[in-house]
């Protein structure tokens, strides 16, 4: 999954140095500690770095000036922890902080050769790894990544394969799809095939919404590649039902509920109607994903404060 928003967020640490705020070492960081404190609802730590995310975004937006420091992003997670009932996660949330901004060490070409060093890998083993860690720095937008979230993004990818070895239960999935049931309220007009649309009141309460590209173009019988002029009409019959059921949610205030879109079915959507290159350079295919992604703010009166490419 790929996830783009707006702008960007720098931290201050202690050192002296500083780093671009980067979602998916938080993501990481919190999972684990969570996992170390005995939790299976490792979902949270998604709901948490939304809600850290959002809290930055407006800050910066409120005071450009203003200087944000590692040590306050860490007390934020550690109080939504508490606050959530996870307070034995805050200690090891805690221990994994960083204490300096090392982000620019590693280029993709070094990061398995770090990895067989520092993992004590065979190469048979080190190559499919990089290759993941690479794929998802390339996906996060990094040419250069720091080495702790190398080392961060192989753990996962090593802990991922091995809970696939395992037979899947309900108690290891953390019950976070029945928690996210419960305190959602979906919009009464029968749910279509092409969009969704609920409001969450999880961690980071929310309105999130959903577009199937795949379904909504299945008849299309235009001929590709098809322009943004082209794409208008039958998008806009989606983002138009988006913008009045955001505003029924919220109890017509925007600033409540922070509009979270996930596009469903991109990759093939882009291949077949844009005829996206699958074996384009990852720095010119964000390009185009992020042209994408303005081309569907500008159809949407309420701007999604996050957007996801499925």
């Amino acid at each position: 999954m790929i996830e783009l928003s707006g702008g960007m967020v720098n931290i201050l640490y202690s050192d002296g140095s500083s780093a671009v705020f980067d979602p998916e070492e938080l993501r990481l960081r919190i999972g684990k500690s969570l996992s170390h404190a005995g939790f299976g609802d490792l979902w949270i730590a998604d709901e948490i770095v939304l809600a850290v995310e959002y809290a930055l975004r407006c800050r910066q937006n409120g005071d450009l000036g203003s200087v944000i420091q590692a040590s306050e992003v860490d007390d934020c997670v550690a109080r939504v922890l508490e606050d959530s009932g996870y307070a034995a996660a805050s200690a090891p949330f805690y221990a994994l902080s960083r204490t300096g901004g090392d982000f620019g060490k590693l280029s993709p070409e070094k990061v398995q050769e770090y990895l067989t060093g520092k993992l004590s890998l065979a190469e048979e083993n080190a190559v499919p790894l990089a290759q993941k860690v690479n794929q998802a720095m390339a996906l996060l937008g990094i040419r250069r990544c720091s080495p702790h979230l190398v080392l961060e993004l192989a753990r996962h990818f090593r802990e991922e394969e091995a809970r696939k070895a395992q037979p899947l239960s309900v108690a290891a999935s953390g019950g976070g799809f029945a928690a996210e049931k419960k305190n959602s309220v979906s919009a009464p007009e029968e749910y279509r095939s092409v969009w969704k649309i609920r409001r969450s009141e999880t961690i980071f309460p929310s309105i999130r919404a959903e577009i199937h590209l795949g379904e909504l173009f299945a008849s299309c019988d235009l001929t590709p590649p098809l322009t943004e002029l082209s794409l208008t009409p039958v998008l806009l019959r989606v983002t138009e039902k988006i913008d009045r059921e955001y505003l029924r949610l919220s109890g017509e205030k925007e600033g409540n509920y922070p509009l979270l879109l996930t596009l469903r079915g991109f990759q093939s959507f882009a291949g077949k109607f844009l005829c996206y290159d699958s074996n384009e350079e990852k720095t010119s295919a964000s390009k185009r994903n992020v042209l994408f992604m303005d081309f569907i703010r500008s159809l949407l009166l309420v701007k999604p404060f996050k957007i996801f490419l499925h």
